[in-house]
């Protein structure tokens, strides 16, 4: 696990070694470990730092290739790197290390650009190809690893962080209209946009690459979520909950492989506890879990984790959070993102990476079980609709409910209540999925909110514009919870949840592994019949069904809590008076709860005055 950083200009600059070791300085929290810079002609730079994990001693990057005709930096790891390297090997390949990093390059060096295809991981690289005087650079296919790049006349420029980028050219501080308002609908900001006009993000499951001499640069999509074959879909409950085990016990084992020790973040819920008990069957000695309390019992599920620790036999690490705890951390953790992010379950995250970095320098996680599994309380939104629509009249909807339902709703201070989820049901219903969707997962400001908030932004269409990032494949998928779960994926799995993680845990210099984000285990989700995924109110069904055996008596009959803080109770007590008037007043005299709104706010503020006051 490491952070990149590069730049190719079209004239020499003597400069340039200065430059990309002030970029890789920046990102010192991704990689303590090691550093590493190449220099081609001033005009080619790469720079690393190193967070070792495989091959500590040998692993050192940049690595050439024998010839010294390629050059690679590697953000990441590559789980099936053995099967690779012997299929190499087996082909005459020959090997100086025992990492990863060089089986990327030497399979580049083999198939080229096609060599993404062959690669199960988490990963962003570059390649320097000095033959072909091309750059070429790869982001994973669900975006786990980031990649922020700017062109200018005169040079490319790209990082793991877009701080080494702002800070080298701060020139580019110019904030994009459209993603200010995609930030303050979404509370966060998906690819390729960034609050920066001419900075992007490279998305996931696409590559790109650069000409040396022009600066010309192509994307190509190299993966993406496909609607099977119906004829080649699983129709069999058996054989498909054979299959889902067979694939997860493979992914979990590919990711417990580490030269480090190696633990598992066991939140209580389904989808870490199956991973942590998957683990202790497959681990030859006891794993390390750790999980974060609280003292507010409506946001803890420590004592359901002590159970399953206990269960299970493995070493468990309970870490106590409270504000006065987190307090110190709180600007360094969100201003760490580099542009507005909202979601506060940054906060816990960097504190369970904090604490669970003192001990080990891996950690599983459960994170993408709900997007490919069909977790999210969500997905019943579009069965419910439907219903209600059936069998409510028009008249009885328009003239009664929706009054009863907005007048109550402004008097309700709990987002977690049947209230606030009936008015949500309500705000979705609509013929169109993908649309009522996209509303659904908007928890900032809708489009009425943000015209009296910033009177001096252009207004767009958000759904137009996140409509452009799912793309037309959506339309090859005949059902509302593929789409829905397409939307998740290709928007706040990337934007969202994927950035809070890799951003709080290489703050704390942690690498984190997501067995769920295994390619072959999407690609099989999509394989088999919505119903294997919710019956009815039974949602994840396969996946509960399926590793039942590893889950203690009535799991399921303790309701989950997810991975929250109480913000709410923040704002109306310790953060009090950082705040903007009368989503304010409303909030801390009860009348409504703007949690999310305000926190979007808070969060927007922190960004702008630490880059523009």
């Amino acid at each position: 696990m490491c952070g990149i950083n590069g730049i190719i200009s079209k004239n020499k600059q003597p400069s340039l070694a200065s430059r990309i070791g002030k970029m890789n300085s920046l990102i010192y929290h991704r990689g303590p470990d090691d550093d590493g810079i190449y220099i081609d002609d001033n005009k080619v730079a790469f720079g690393m730092r190193r967070l070792s994990i495989i091959d500590l001693s040998n692993g050192k990057q940049p690595i050439t290739n024998n010839e010294k005709t390629l050059v690679i930096v590697f953000n990441g790891e590559i789980y099936n790197y053995r099967e690779i390297k012997q299929n190499l090997l087996a082909k005459g390949v020959t090997f100086n290390t025992s990492s990863d990093t060089e089986v990327i390059l030497k399979l580049y060096e083999h198939y080229g650009v096609n060599c993404v295809n062959e690669l199960n991981g988490m990963f962003a690289f570059s390649i320097y190809d000095k033959k072909k005087k091309e750059v070429f650079i790869a982001r994973d296919r669900f975006g786990e690893k980031p990649i922020y790049f700017n062109k200018s006349n005169n040079e490319i420029i790209w990082a793991s962080e877009l701080k080494s980028i702002i800070k080298e050219k701060p020139e580019l501080k110019k904030i994009s209209q459209n993603s200010l308002h995609i930030f303050l609908s979404l509370s966060y900001i998906p690819a390729p946009y960034t609050i920066y006009e001419d900075i992007h993000k490279l998305e996931p499951g696409c590559s790109m690459v650069i000409n040396i001499e022009t600066l010309n640069f192509t994307i190509q999509r190299y993966w993406n979520i496909q609607s099977s074959d119906p004829n080649c879909r699983i129709k069999n409950y058996s054989e498909a909950s054979k299959k889902l085990n067979n694939l997860l016990f493979d992914s979990i084992e590919k990711r417990m492989i580490a030269d480090v020790p190696v633990g598992v973040f066991l939140s209580g819920g389904v989808d870490s506890t199956i991973i942590a008990s998957a683990m202790s069957k497959i681990s030859n000695q006891k794993i390390k879990t750790f999980t974060v309390s609280y003292k507010n019992r409506r946001y803890d599920e420590s004592v359901r984790a002590a159970i399953i620790a206990k269960q299970i036999n493995s070493e468990h690490f309970e870490c106590l959070l409270n504000y006065d705890e987190l307090i110190g951390d709180i600007d360094k953790v969100i201003l760490n993102y580099d542009e507005p992010y909202a979601d506060p379950s940054c906060l816990p995250t960097y504190f369970i990476s904090r604490k669970t970095a003192q001990f080990v320098k891996v950690a599983l996680t459960g994170d993408g079980g709900d997007e490919v599994f069909g977790g999210y309380n969500k997905y019943l939104l579009h069965t419910y609709g439907k219903l209600y629509q059936t069998f409510v009249p028009d008249f009885v909807s328009k003239h009664i409910i929706e009054p009863t339902l907005n007048k109550l709703a402004k008097k309700n201070v709990d987002s977690k209540s049947f209230l606030t989820r009936s008015k949500k049901l309500f705000d979705s219903l609509g013929s169109d999925t993908v649309n009522n969707h996209l509303s659904i997962i908007q928890l900032g400001f809708k489009e009425d909110s943000l015209a009296k908030l910033c009177t001096s932004l252009n207004i767009f269409d958000i759904n137009k514009c996140l409509n452009g990032i799912i793309g037309p494949i959506s339309d090859q998928f005949e059902t509302s919870l593929k789409k829905a779960r397409l939307i998740d994926t290709k928007i706040s799995l990337e934007g969202d949840l994927l950035v809070k993680v890799d951003r709080a845990s290489m703050l704390a210099s942690l690498e984190c592994r997501a067995p769920f984000l295994d390619h072959r285990i999407m690609e099989f989700s999509y394989s088999i019949p919505d119903k294997f995924l919710i019956n009815g109110n039974n949602r994840k069904k396969i996946l509960k069904d399926t590793f039942s055996y590893l889950l203690p008596n009535n799991f399921f009959k303790s309701p989950k809590v997810g991975f929250e803080i109480p913000i709410g109770e923040w704002f109306r007590n310790e953060l009090k008076e950082e705040f903007v008037n009368k989503i304010i007043e409303d909030h801390l005299s009860t009348k409504v709860d703007n949690s999310w709104k305000i926190w979007t706010l808070y969060c927007f503020q922190k960004w702008y005055n630490q880059n523009f006051i």
